[in-house]
This record gives C-alpha cells, structure tokens and sequence, in this order.
C-alpha cells in the first residue's frame, strides 16, 4: 500500500557496490504461515474490515501452515484483502502495519534469524522481497535492520486506497520485475535467495545461489534435480 511518488532508482543500487546480495522470501521461509493473516487479524481488531472476515483469514491461514499458498491461492488471499480495503484512508493505516511488522519479526524462526545474521556478518546487502504488501515487508525489513524490504504495491488515490495493485503482484515472475522497480537493473549471478515454495522458481533460477527452505514438494523435487541446497528449519 503505497503512493507511487518515490523517484526511480538508477541502473544499479549504490548500496549493493562491492556487496554481496541475499534475498529472502518471508511466509513460510523465515516465519511460519502467512504475514498477511498478521494484517488481516489486526484490520479486523481496529474495525477496519468487519469482523466476520477474521473467519475467513483464519482458515486461509490453516491452509496455509498445512501446504501453503501458491498461484491463484495467493492471488486471491491479496486480492481478498485488496478489496477489504478499498477507500480506506491510507495514511492511518501506516503505524497499524508497523505494529504488525513488529508482530511478525517476533514469530520469525530462531534457525532463520541466524541465517539471516550470518548474511549480515559477511557484509551481504540483505532484503525480504513477499508478496505481502509492501508497506508490511518493509516495517519486517526494518525490524530485522535488513536493507530493504520490497513487497506488493497497492494504488494510493487522494489519500485512500483504491483496491487496487500499484505495479504487478510481488509474486512468482512479479517478483523480479519489483526487485528492478525498487533496485534497478541488477546482476544476480553473485546473489543467494531463499524461498519455500515453486512459484518463486522465477526467481531461484535468477540467481546464481539458490536454498530451498522448508520446500513445498514441487521445490522440494525441482531442488533435488537441480543440485540445490535444502534447508528444513525448525
């Protein structure tokens, strides 16, 4: 959820010079289940969205943690909340999702967070890159003191938002058309992602070090073939 005012970057990052890159998917991978059910419990508890919709967040989250979501099923659960949100004043909502934020960095996985200090100990640029809004990855990014957090964007008219996407949907091929929209064009051949489910296959295959983490099957036997690590975290 954000206005489209910040000005593109350029062709590489400064940040990212002579630094290695590590990108990380978030639900699942570094929490378990969904960050989204995060935001969609706490719009419910302000009386955002209505309260019968807490049922609904609920059972997707279930499904969720038991085989997660991929390809429509995500699609749907972002466009669920889109659709909850439309004309809801936008600048209210921002320290809502930073208190969520927060909640999500304390459900992240004690194996995660040491994965991802590793990163930072070698000096590696570090960012969260999910499908969950942007706004959200970001608060998770700063609570982790990673580099940057890129998410999906939602449309932002007038100070409300319109239920609407902002660019393409941080998911399965839109999450490399949202690391250039953020980053600029960048060489992944040096970069290591890590990612739980096949729909981020776009994405592993970009770069040149790719872990599976907690794998659905499908990544789990695309893994297996290909020669990649697994990681199964607690």
């Amino acid at each position: 959820m954000t206005n489209r005012t910040d000005p593109r970057l350029g062709p590489t990052h400064p940040s990212l010079a002579g630094r290695g890159l590590a990108i990380f998917d978030l639900d699942r991978t570094l929490v378990p289940g969904s960050s989204l059910v995060h935001l969609g419990r706490a719009l419910v508890r302000r009386r955002v969205v209505p309260p019968a919709a807490l049922v609904e967040f609920l059972g997707r989250e279930l499904l969720f943690r038991r085989r997660g979501l991929s390809g429509p099923g995500a699609e749907r659960l972002q466009d669920r909340l889109l659709g909850m949100a439309r004309g809801i004043e936008y600048a209210p909502l921002l320290p809502l999702v930073e208190q969520v934020g927060a909640e999500v960095v304390r459900q992240l996985r004690p194996a995660a967070l040491r994965l991802v200090r590793h990163h930072q100990q070698r000096g590696d640029y570090c960012l969260v890159l999910s499908a969950s809004p942007q706004e959200l990855v970001g608060a998770v990014a700063t609570g982790l003191g990673l580099d940057r957090g890129v998410g999906t964007r939602s449309e932002v008219v007038d100070g409300y938002l319109t239920g609407r996407l902002d660019g393409p949907l941080c998911h399965s091929d839109g999450k490399l058309a949202r690391l250039r929209d953020e980053l600029g064009v960048l060489d992944l051949t040096g970069a290591v992602a890590y990612s739980d489910a096949a729909t981020d296959l776009p994405l592993l295959r970009a770069c040149g070090h790719a872990v599976a983490v907690n794998p659905d099957r499908h990544l789990r036997a695309a893994a297996a073939a290909t020669g990649w690590p697994i990681l199964d975290l607690a």
